[in-house]
């Protein structure tokens, strides 16, 4: 018994072990299989990080010809040209997120042209004068003369220009970087046609001064422009009620006596009061008499009573009067007890207030129109720093309106302020100091915008916006700018900027200026530089030859101070800048609505009858993951270098390149109004360029030759052509979207097309015949043909919008030995590609796969399977021709080991059965059923070209 025992134990031993020898047989077989498998091969890094990303970037731009890509394709590629005119960022500061996505949509726009091979023209430019850039340079200096400011800002602006246009190359920015490729409007070319565009504008009529009410920066000491306004919400504003005592009353108010009797009225802005003029009504409205609890009367319109009373307390009608009837009534001003009328007023409502509006023409656009329809002279009483002149009386000289102006006047009519409380409410700023504004009439320059305005409206139809999805929106926009501008500003009391070229006669404040000094003073301009206005002598500024020519003496002649609106600027960059002076795209934020695009629009409107653009791309502006603007005092600037770059913190700011801070501005700068830069956003950003990074290597390693000098023609199967339909139908899907300017459609188009044909389809279901089947196989070689296509249109698809991972592909595709940068070279997609009837097949079944999928709970290899059906047999047919099979088409899609095929009537969805196959599959490839003793299928033996194990060396 015992000795039975003892050799069934030795018997199960030896079973055992010829097992483990066997396993450890075929185990050695697998791993000398696997140096038979073609895998892919490059040199391509999987991944890139730290200081090897940087300089991997900065060696791109230098080796891939980044820097001159721009004067290569001028002289290469061909015409018409794509003309996009850049809107200058201003030079002052450090680049900013905003910068960001500005420049790198302007540089996807270009890109995306060129790779197709059309010609683009493009001149970056740089605003240079203005306050904030003069403020700058000043610090904290007083009383610095002309010529000193303009030496410092000059240095200023060539600072801020070098930093900034270093780190927009940085970017990959295409451009003519040089100083000749760049337009700049401190430089005297620059300067002489905006000379000579003031004198057309002066001689059509369209530029004048006047005396009017404008928006007045008392910290900036400058007129400003609507543009360069910003509205607090929080603005806090004394609000009164004042009564005016009438010395003339309406004819049916005779009867009232000697009783006195007052009129109301309601302002937030009490220190106009002492420029009281005038009281407005309206002809359409009724207004009434009233009497306080203390017997006192006043008129108010009918229709405010009750909101009066809810200040002042119960109010008893007496009486009705016309509006009309109003206008023979006369009032004691408050202060000074001076006779004024009561005058019609357009603008009056009874919605607000009391139906009676005080009018101080010096401090309100529709006050100064009263003035004028009625032969009043203007009244100003406020100097350049915001406070009352010594006409304003003993009492209030020097006191700045805003604060203790305000207060003293108030307290010196306090008997006649029947109410008074504080309100807040929306209130223009100065933009630059963060201070506010008010209205003051001055001296100034206009554009007559009354003129040109219905041309301008109607030009804008004819103008396209994109994206096209808030087209309408933002064509009101515009509209709505222009239609509520009276007239433009162009006047700024300051040294930094270009001079407006007239002349003054001290005597009779006369102008003078003509062409033909304007074109004297463009020579000045090139022979002196552009401080010739401040350094010359205004006798030196005439010249001899005028001299003789004018009729005042040159003695009492002066130039003037006044520097042009920086709006003016950059608004007639068009006709600087422009071939033919238009664009086909003008690019920037949507706050140019009421900057940068009304400007161009009403300038050129007024000097060549037509808008410098033929159509606007509107992108939003940064904000931060709560949706704040970005400011420095807060502290929530994201600088764009440290996500390129990196900060010192790796763990807190990690290197993320530039492609990753480009396709975050690609996939969020044309969706939303406002851009949020967040820490989610640009991990998720940086993920999906390492997505796109290892469908790129994968792609460059399938194209490692392993049959050079063998010339077989390749045998394109099926899934090859369903792979070059979906080539063409992605080609042309993604020009559309760069065409129509949706670049965020474009990466996810980019990111699906990846994920859900390329990768998951494609490039897995050809992987058994790139890796097992013989390297110069016809179906192989079909194989790599295709992935050969599908690397170039993807690399040229991305291209505009990660141009340093597409040159970067590119320089490791094994067949650009000469290291030519991707956007010297050309492609174009085969119409033959153009099948897709053959794409239907191979989608029924990929469908079928989908469920294969779903059913299997291992390896699908390992499975065989049995499909039935019906409406799908045909295209199911044509990828298996046999009813039974293990090679098939269907097969290598489905991914099973073997198929039987069959058609049934009776199903009405295709149905599917899948069982573990019978045999043991192929050591080498674990997808055919072996057929030798080696562990090998016919197909990898026909590879291998061997007998037996032993024939391969352990």
């Amino acid at each position: 018994m015992r000795m039975i025992q003892i050799g069934a134990i030795l018997r199960n031993y030896a079973k055992v072990a010829s097992g483990l020898y066997a396993r450890g047989v075929q185990n050695a077989a697998k791993q000398i299989y696997t140096k038979t498998v073609l895998l892919p091969q490059t040199n391509f890094p999987a991944r890139l990080g730290g200081k090897k990303r940087t300089e991997m970037d900065s060696y791109l731009i230098e080796k891939c010809g980044f820097l001159e890509l721009y004067k290569w394709q001028r002289k290469n590629l061909s015409g018409p040209d794509f003309v996009l005119h850049d809107g200058p960022p201003y030079a002052n500061g450090e680049p900013h997120m905003g910068h960001a996505i500005n420049k790198i949509l302007k540089d996807i726009t270009l890109r995306s042209k060129i790779i197709r091979g059309r010609r683009v023209h493009y001149v970056p430019g740089w605003d240079c004068h203005g306050l904030p850039i003069e403020l700058k340079a000043l610090g904290d200096m007083k009383n610095v003369g002309a010529l000193e400011i303009r030496r410092k800002a000059r240095n200023y602006v060539s600072d801020a220009i070098a930093k900034q246009r270093e780190v927009f190359m940085s970017w990959g920015a295409i451009a003519d970087w040089s100083e000749s490729g760049c337009y700049f409007t401190n430089h005297p070319s620059y300067i002489k046609n905006q000379l000579q565009q003031f004198i057309n504008l002066y001689e059509k009529g369209l530029v004048y001064r006047a005396f009017k009410p404008v928006h007045w920066s008392p910290s900036s000491k400058t007129a400003l422009a609507e543009s360069e306004l910003e509205y607090n919400e929080s603005h806090r504003s004394k609000s009164v009620i004042v009564r005016m005592q009438l010395d003339t009353l309406p004819s049916n108010l005779k009867s009232l006596g000697s009783k006195a009797l007052h009129a109301l009225i309601w302002t937030t802005t009490p220190w106009t009061l002492i420029a009281n003029q005038a009281i407005a009504f309206s002809n359409d409205i009724v207004y009434c008499v009233v009497e306080d609890s203390s017997k006192n009367l006043y008129i108010i319109a009918q229709d405010s009573v009750t909101s009066v009373e809810k200040k002042l307390g119960p109010l008893k009608a007496i009486a009705t009067v016309k509006g009309q009837e109003l206008a023979e009534v006369r009032y004691l001003h408050p202060i000074t007890k001076e006779r004024l009328p009561f005058l019609p007023g357009a603008h009056v409502t009874n919605s607000v207030g009391t139906g009676l509006v005080h009018i101080a023409p010096a401090h309100g656009p529709e006050d100064f129109l009263v003035a004028i329809e009625n032969n009043i002279s203007v009244l100003s009483l406020v100097d350049d720093e915001g406070c009352y002149t010594k006409e304003a009386g003993d009492k209030f000289a020097g006191l700045n309106v805003l604060t203790d102006g305000a207060d003293k006047i108030l307290n010196y009519i306090a008997a006649d302020v029947l109410h008074a409380d504080t309100v807040t409410h929306s209130y223009p700023y100065d933009w630059r100091t963060k201070k506010p504004i008010i209205i003051r009439a001055s001296h100034q320059w206009f554009i007559d915008v009354k003129s040109i305005k219905e041309e301008a409206i109607d030009s804008i139809a004819n103008i396209r916006i994109y994206p096209q999805q808030n087209q309408t929106s933002y064509l009101n926009a515009l509209l709505a700018q222009i239609k509520q501008r009276p007239y433009w500003c162009i006047s700024r009391q300051r040294s930094w900027g270009t001079p407006i070229p007239v002349l003054y006669n001290k005597q009779t404040g006369d102008v003078f200026t003509n062409r033909k000094w304007v074109e004297r003073l463009c020579k000045l301009t090139e022979r002196y530089g552009p401080d010739y206005w401040w350094e010359l002598s205004t006798e030196k500024l005439i010249g001899r030859e005028l001299r003789q020519e004018l009729t005042d003496n040159i003695d009492n002649l002066e130039k003037g101070t006044d520097i042009m609106d920086i709006w003016l600027d950059s608004g007639l960059s068009w006709s600087s800048v422009l071939p033919e002076h238009k664009a086909d795209l003008y690019l920037e934020g949507m706050d140019q609505f009421r900057g940068w695009f009304q400007s161009s629009l009403l300038t050129s409107i007024a000097l060549q009858k037509r808008p410098p653009y033929s159509a606007l791309f509107v992108h939003g502006f940064a904000v931060d993951d709560k949706a704040a603007k970005m400011s420095k005092s807060i502290g929530n600037v994201v600088d764009p270098e440290i996500i390129t770059k990196g900060g010192e913190n790796t763990s807190k700011n990690p290197t993320y390149g530039v492609d990753t801070l480009r396709w975050w501005v690609a996939s969020h700068a044309c969706q939303h109004t406002q851009v949020p830069v967040s820490t989610t956003l640009l991990r998720e950003s940086h993920e999906c360029i390492q997505k796109l990074r290892l469908i790129l290597r994968f792609l460059l390693g399938v194209l490692h030759s392993y049959s050079a000098g063998v010339s077989v023609e390749p045998e394109y199967l099926y899934l090859d052509k369903y792979m070059l339909y979906a080539l063409r139908q992605y080609d042309e899907e993604i020009q559309r979207l760069y065409d129509d300017y949706l670049y965020h459609h474009a990466s996810k188009l980019v990111m699906h097309f990846l994920a859900n044909t390329v990768s998951s389809v494609y490039c897995h279901l050809i992987k058994d015949r790139l890796y097992c089947d013989k390297a110069a196989s016809p179906t192989r070689l079909a194989a790599v043909e295709v992935t050969r296509e599908t690397l170039t249109v993807l690399a040229r698809s991305i291209a505009p919008i990660v141009p340093h991972l597409a040159e970067e592909a590119w320089l490791h595709h094994p067949e650009n030995l000469a290291s030519v940068p991707l956007y010297h070279t050309e492609h174009k997609v085969s119409e033959t590609w153009d099948q897709p009837e053959i794409a239907m097949h191979v989608e029924t079944a990929l469908r079928l796969r989908s469920k294969v999928n779903t059913m299997a709970d291992q390896n699908t290899w390992e499975l065989s399977g049995t499909v039935i059906a019906s409406k799908d047999y045909k295209s199911l047919s044509i990828l298996q021709r046999d009813r039974e099979s293990s090679t098939s088409e269907l097969c290598e899609i489905l991914q099973l080991s073997s198929i039987t095929l069959t058609e049934s009537s009776t199903v009405t969805e295709t149905q599917v059965e899948l069982r573990n196959t019978e045999k043991t599959l192929c050591q080498r490839c674990r997808r055919h059923p072996e057929s030798d003793k080696n562990g090998l299928c016919s197909r990898c033996i026909k590879v291998l070209d061997v007998t037996n194990l032993s024939s391969i060396s352990l």
